[in-house]
């Protein structure tokens, strides 16, 4: 499982999650988009290449990160297979976060990369 974080414009960054997610890449994930909010809110572009879900573990719950930072995320985009959306969506809190969440199947990433930096 691998996480990518690379700079798209000033304030969006581009996430490339592939394989397994696993709880410790996650929390390491974390500890990156902290230090990058320190200057205002953030956008992201999270693309899910090759996913196969998350790794099992009862940590999951843990929404200290949510509680801690969600008015310091703009927006957010998912892109990837549409297999993933509900759980992607649900993963990501849609629906419940300050930040909009929208999911867009691989073959709409140029769209969710306008409607994030718009």
């Amino acid at each position: 499982m691998t996480i990518a974080v690379r700079q798209m414009t000033n304030r969006v960054h581009r996430v490339r999650v592939s394989g397994t997610l696993s709880w410790n890449d996650f929390q390491d994930f974390l500890r990156e988009s902290e230090a990058l909010m320190i200057d205002g809110k953030i956008g992201l572009l999270i693309e899910l290449e090759n996913f196969a879900g998350w790794e099992p573990s009862e940590r999951w719950g843990d929404v200290s990160f949510f509680l801690k930072h969600d008015a310091d995320i703009e927006k957010i985009a998912i892109v990837g297979d549409p297999r993933w959306r509900e759980e992607a969506l649900l993963f990501t809190f849609a629906g419940m976060r300050q930040a909009e969440v929208r999911f867009f199947p691989e073959l709409e990433s140029e769209l969710a990369r306008v409607w994030l930096t718009d």
